[in-house]
C-alpha cells in the first residue's frame, strides 16, 4: 500500500482496467468489430492483454444465468439495437422503454474526448495513475459521454445496455463486474470469488438519541460517512467495481473521495451535495477474491476506526481549545480517560464472507438455504441442461447460484448478530442524558486528592448539580444557551452529535454538508414553516432571520427559567419580532395553536431481503427484448430455446444475477440521491437521510401526506427523467413549469440531451414501501418523537405493507391512528383519496368540524349499516347540521366519509371503523386553510 493505501500492484490494476474495458461503451450500438474496438481502448493505453480464459469466466459469471438462456446469432437472437433500441426494467412488470434513434458514431471521437480527459490527470506515480484511470472510466466517462452528447447520445450514454437481448442494465455496470470478478479470480489462489457483508451498529442508538434536530441530522451524517470510508477501505484496496451495495456511483461521499484521491475535482457535476443528507446505509456488500476475507475485513475496519477517532479528536481538540485553556492537565486526565474510552468501544463491526457458491459448495450449503430458492436455481439449470443449452455445463457453475450466495451471506451476518462479538462494558459515574449507558465527560475530581478544588476554593465535589459541574460550566459559558441546557451533561458520543458541525467545518469530507449547519431548522422553524413563508417580506423588513423569529415563537410557551433551550434574545430583536406578529395579526394571520405542530416521516422498503433473493415482479418475459420475445413465442429461434426450454419459465419470476444485482443497488441509489430529495424539497421539508429504501424527514404539517404518497408512488416508478423542469402537469392536477424536475416518463418523448436517466425498482406486486407519519407538537421531546414515528413504521408493516400510518398526537399526549395501504380501496375508491377529499370539504367549509366529532359518536351504528344505509346516514347528519354547499352534494360528501370510516387496516372487526381520521383530516384541513389564505381575511 502506498501514502493512501492504494493497493501496490501495478499488475492488478492494468489487468483490472483491461478487463473492464474488454467491452467498448458502444459495444451495443455496432456489435460487429465490438472486440477490436475494446483491444483500441486497451492499446492506447499500454494496457497488457488480461487472460483471456478468466476474462471470458468473469463475463460468463457476471451475466449469470442471463446469457446461458439466451440464443446467439446462429440461433435466431440478434436484436439490433440500433434499428429496435428498447430497454427493458430489471425489475418491474412489464416495463420497457424506447430510446428514440440511436447510432454509432466515429470511434476516434470517443478516443479523443478519453485522451483529452486523461491527459490532465495527476500523474504522481505509476500505481496512483493507473488507480485514476480505472475510476475515470467507471466513475466520470459515463458523464462525461452524456455532457458533452457524444454522437447525439446525450443521456442514452448512462443506460446503454449491455446485450441488446436482454438490455435490463447497462454496459457500466456489466463491465464493472466483469473486472471485478476478474481481478478476484486472478488473484485468489483458488480462482474463486467470495461475497462479504460488512455493517455498523448500533444505528437508531446512535441516530435517535438526540435532543435536537440537527443532533439527528448529524448523526445520520456521520455513520453515513463512516459506512462510505469503509467502501473507501474496498476501493481502495479492490476497486470500486467490487462494491454492489450500494452503488458507490453518484454517491457524493464517495465522489468526493475519489476527487481527492484521483484528481477528478472539475468533473464535480457527475455529483450533486444539494440534499446534504445521509445517502449511504450502514452496510456494504462486495465481491472480493476467495480467502482473503480476514484480511480484507481487518483493513475495513482499521479504517473505519481511524476516520471516527480521527474526527473524535477533532471535536475533543475544539473544546479544550475553546473552554479549557485554563484548566491543569490533571483535571482533565478523567476527561481524556472517559471520551476515548467511550469513542474506542462505541461502535460494533461485524461482517460475513462466503464464497460465491457452485455446484459443489451449494451441496456443502444447502441445509443454510431456504429449499424454495434452492429448487428455483436447480430446476432452471436441470432444463438447461435437458435442453442442451450454452454454457449450461460450464466449469464455472457460480453464474448460476447468486442468489444463493447473496442470500447465505444475509443469513451469516443475521446469526451474527443475535450474538454481538463486542459487549460494551457497563460504565459508572453519573449518566448522560442522550445515552444512559454512558457517563459523562467531566473533570477528575472523583479521583482528586486536593483539600481545595482548582475551580471553587473548596473540597471537590465528586457529584456535583449540573448546573455547578464545572466542567460542563465551562463549556456552556462558551457555547450558545440554545446548544446546551442548563441541565444538560452529555458522553463523548452526545456532544460528538451536538458539536461535529463545528469541528468538521473545514477540510474534512463531512465540510460540504455542513456548510450551512448553523441555519439548520428547529423543529419549531419546521411546525411554523408556512406561517414563516407568509411573514417572510415583514420579517426582511424588519432586517430579523427565520430562525430569531421561530426562537421568540418557542419563546412565548415558556420562559427561558422553565426551559434553558430557548436563547435569551435582545430586547431589541424581541420589539421587532413582536411587530412582525401584530403586522401579521392585522391581517388576521398570527401565529395559532396549529402552527405549533410538525410532522416526522420515516420509510422503509418492504421486503427487501426477499428482493435481493430474486423476489421481484419482473418475469423473464418482461427483461428479454419485445423482438426476441415475439421470435421465442413465433418459434423463430433454434427450438431447444423455443420449445425446449422457453415455454416452461416465459411466466416465471427472473432470478438474480450480479447484473441484476447492480441494477437494483443502481436503481436504489438513484430513487435515493434524486427523486426522494427534490419530493421532500418540493414539499418544504427537510431531509435527515436516505439510504436506498430507508427515509426520513420532516414537514410542514400542509405537506406531509402528499409528500409520503408521492414517494411511495415514486418507488414504483419504472423509468424517470432527471432535467430542467419542462411544464408538466402532475398528479392531482398542479402544473410546474421551471427548474431542476425529476418525473416519471413512459416514454422518451420529452427527454433532452443534457438530462438523465434514471431507473427505480419499478411496478408489480411485491416491491412496495410503507411509512409512518406522526403528527407532534414541536416541544414534544424528539427521542420520543423519533421512536413513536418507528412504531408507526412497524405498525404500517404489520398491517400487510404498503401502508401508511398516520398518527396526531397533540401536546397532551392524545393519540388519533390511522392506517391504509397506498392503494387500499373502499367501494372502488382510493382511501387515502377520499381522505384528500374530506380533507378539501373542511378546508373549504363545505363540512363542519362539529360533524366530524358528531359522526365519531355515532360509530357504534356504523357495525350494524350496509352500504347504502350508512351513506345514507351520514348524509343525513350532513342536512342536518352542515352548510348549503355540502347540502347540494351530501351524497358524494357521505360517500367519502364512508370510505374513509370504513377504511382503517385492522386485526378485528372491532376496529374496523376509525373515526380518528376524521379528527385527523380535520386539523390538516386548519392547517391548509391558513396557508391558502396566506395571510387575507379568514373567516
Amino acid at each position: 500500500m502506498n501514502a493512501y493505501n492504494i493497493r501496490s500492484d501495478k499488475k492488478y490494476w492494468e489487468e483490472k482496467l483491461a478487463a473492464f474495458l474488454h467491452d467498448p461503451p458502444d459495444k451495443v450500438l455496432a456489435l460487429r468489430g465490438h472486440e477490436e474496438r475494446g483491444k483500441m481502448l486497451q492499446e492506447s493505453l499500454y494496457l497488457p492483454s488480461p487472460d483471456e480464459i478468466l476474462i471470458s469466466q468473469a463475463d460468463q459469471v457476471a451475466s449469470g444465468l442471463d446469457r446461458t438462456f439466451l440464443p446467439d446469432r446462429q440461433a435466431g437472437g440478434y436484436v439490433d439495437f440500433s434499428k429496435n433500441p428498447i430497454i427493458t426494467h430489471p425489475t418491474g412488470e412489464n416495463a420497457h422503454l424506447q430510446m428514440g434513434p440511436v447510432s454509432s458514431g466515429n470511434f476516434a471521437d470517443l478516443q479523443q474526448l478519453i485522451e483529452a480527459d486523461i491527459n490532465g490527470l495527476p500523474q504522481k506515480d505509476r500505481i496512483s495513475y493507473l488507480f485514476s484511470l480505472f475510476h475515470y472510466f467507471r466513475h466520470v466517462l459515463p458523464y462525461r459521454l452524456r455532457a458533452s452528447s457524444l454522437w447525439g447520445l446525450g443521456w442514452r450514454w448512462g443506460k446503454l445496455p449491455a446485450d441488446s437481448r436482454m438490455p435490463d442494465h447497462s454496459i457500466w455496470q456489466h463491465c464493472a463486474l466483469v473486472s471485478a470478478l476478474y481481478s478476484c479470480f486472478s488473484t485468489s489462489p483458488e480462482r474463486k470469488a467470495g461475497l462479504m457483508v460488512f455493517s455498523i451498529t448500533p444505528v437508531q442508538d446512535f441516530i435517535a438519541r438526540s435532543r435536537k434536530l440537527r443532533d439527528y441530522w448529524s448523526a445520520s451524517l456521520i455513520l453515513s460517512w463512516l459506512t462510505a470510508e469503509g467502501m473507501g477501505a474496498v476501493i481502495k484496496r479492490y476497486g470500486s467495481d467490487h462494491i454492489l451495495y450500494p452503488s458507490p456511483v453518484g454517491q457524493p461521499l464517495i465522489e468526493e473521495m475519489l476527487d481527492r484521491l484521483c484528481g477528478f475535482e472539475k468533473w464535480r457535476g457527475r455529483y450533486s451535495v444539494e440534499a446534504r443528507a445521509a445517502t449511504v446505509p450502514n452496510k456494504f456488500v462486495f465481491l472480493l477474491p476467495f480467502g482473503e476475507a480476514e484480511e480484507a475485513a481487518r483493513q475495513i475496519e482499521q479504517e473505519i476506526k481511524n476516520r471516527w477517532n480521527g474526527l473524535a479528536q477533532r471535536v475533543k481538540e475544539l473544546i479544550k481549545k475553546q473552554c479549557f485553556k485554563d484548566v491543569p492537565s490533571d483535571c482533565l486526565k478523567a476527561f481524556d480517560e472517559i471520551f476515548d474510552r467511550q469513542v474506542d468501544h462505541f461502535w460494533i463491526l461485524q461482517w460475513a464472507s462466503v464464497p460465491v457458491l457452485d455446484e459443489d459448495l451449494l451441496q456443502k450449503a444447502k441445509d443454510y438455504i431456504p429449499e424454495k430458492i434452492v429448487e428455483k436455481a436447480q430446476k432452471l439449470l436441470r432444463k438447461a441442461r435437458e435442453c442442451q443449452l450454452p454454457y449450461s455445463d460450464s466449469e464455472r457453475s457460480e453464474k448460476f447460484f447468486f442468489p444463493l450466495s447473496h442470500d447465505l451471506v444475509q443469513r451469516a451476518l443475521a446469526a451474527q448478530k443475535l450474538s454481538p462479538r463486542d459487549q460494551r462494558a457497563s460504565e459508572g459515574g453519573i449518566k448522560c442524558q442522550l445515552h444512559p449507558d454512558h457517563e459523562i465527560l467531566r473533570f477528575s475530581c472523583v479521583e482528586c486528592n486536593r483539600q481545595m478544588c482548582y475551580f471553587t476554593n473548596r473540597p471537590p465535589d465528586k457529584n456535583p448539580r449540573p448546573s455547578e459541574d464545572p466542567c460542563w460550566k465551562l463549556i456552556r459559558e462558551k457555547w450558545r444557551k440554545t446548544e446546551f441546557k442548563e441541565t444538560e451533561r452529555l458522553s463523548a458520543i452526545g456532544i460528538i452529535k451536538r458539536l461535529v458541525y463545528k469541528a468538521a467545518a473545514e477540510d474534512h469530507p463531512l465540510t460540504p454538508f455542513f456548510k450551512e449547519a448553523e441555519g439548520f431548522p428547529s423543529t419549531t422553524e419546521i411546525a411554523a414553516k408556512d406561517w414563516l413563508d407568509r411573514a417572510q417580506l415583514d420579517i426582511e423588513d424588519q432586517g430579523l432571520t427565520r430562525k430569531q423569529v421561530a426562537e421568540w415563537l418557542h419563546r412565548q410557551e415558556a420562559s427561558p427559567r422553565e426551559d434553558p433551550e430557548i436563547e435569551e434574545l435582545s430586547k431589541d430583536i424581541a420589539k421587532r419580532v413582536r411587530e412582525v406578529v401584530e403586522k401579521r395579526a392585522s391581517v388576521r394571520d398570527e401565529p395559532k395553536v396549529v402552527d405549533r405542530y410538525y410532522a416526522i416521516l420515516l420509510m422503509d422498503g418492504d421486503r427487501m431481503g426477499r428482493m435481493l433473493s430474486g423476489g421481484f415482479a419482473a418475469r423473464w418475459r418482461d427483461v428479454l427484448h419485445p423482438e426476441l420475445l415475439s421470435r421465442i413465442e413465433n418459434g423463430k429461434v433454434a427450438e431447444q430455446f423455443s420449445k425446449c426450454f422457453w415455454p416452461l419459465f416465459l411466466d416465471e419470476k427472473r432470478t438474480l444475477s450480479p447484473g441484476v444485482h447492480a441494477a437494483i443497488s443502481g436503481a436504489l441509489a438513484e430513487f435515493s440521491l434524486y427523486t426522494v430529495p427534490y419530493i421532500v424539497q418540493r414539499y418544504g421539508g427537510h431531509l435527515i437521510y436516505a439510504g436506498g429504501d430507508d427515509i426520513c424527514a420532516v414537514f410542514p404539517v400542509s405537506t406531509a401526506l402528499q409528500a409520503a404518497r408521492e414517494i411511495a408512488w415514486a418507488y414504483n416508478w419504472a423509468f424517470v427523467r432527471r432535467g430542467e423542469r419542462r411544464t408538466i402537469l402532475r398528479r392531482g392536477g398542479d402544473e410546474e413549469s421551471s427548474g431542476t424536475i425529476v418525473q416519471e416518463i413512459k416514454d422518451t418523448s420529452i427527454m433532452q440531451d443534457d438530462d438523465q436517466l434514471l431507473t427505480h425498482l419499478g411496478p408489480g406486486d411485491g416491491i412496495s414501501i410503507s411509512g409512518g407519519l406522526l403528527i407532534v407538537h414541536h416541544k414534544w421531546p424528539l427521542r420520543a418523537s423519533i421512536s413513536r414515528a418507528h412504531t408507526l413504521l412497524d405498525i404500517a408493516k404489520d398491517s400487510g405493507r404498503a401502508a401508511l400510518a398516520l398518527e396526531f398526537q397533540r401536546r397532551a399526549g392524545e393519540r388519533r391512528t390511522f392506517v391504509a395501504g397506498w392503494e387500499d380501496k373502499v367501494w372502488d375508491e382510493r382511501v387515502w383519496d377520499a381522505f384528500e377529499a374530506v380533507t378539501a370539504f373542511l378546508m373549504d367549509q363545505q363540512i363542519s368540524s362539529s360533524l366530524v366529532y358528531k359522526l365519531a359518536e355515532l360509530k357504534p351504528a356504523f357495525y350494524v349499516l350496509q352500504q347504502e344505509d350508512l351513506i345514507r346516514l351520514i348524509a343525513h347528519q350532513i342536512l342536518r347540521s352542515d352548510s348549503k354547499e355540502a347540502r347540494k352534494d351530501e351524497e358524494e360528501v357521505a360517500r367519502k366519509l364512508a370510505v374513509l370510516l370504513k377504511g382503517h387496516r385492522a386485526k378485528g372487526e372491532e376496529e374496523k371503523f376509525n373515526s380518528d381520521i376524521l379528527i385527523i383530516a380535520n386539523f390538516i384541513a386548519e392547517v391548509r386553510r391558513r396557508k391558502r389564505n396566506e395571510g387575507r381575511t379568514v373567516a
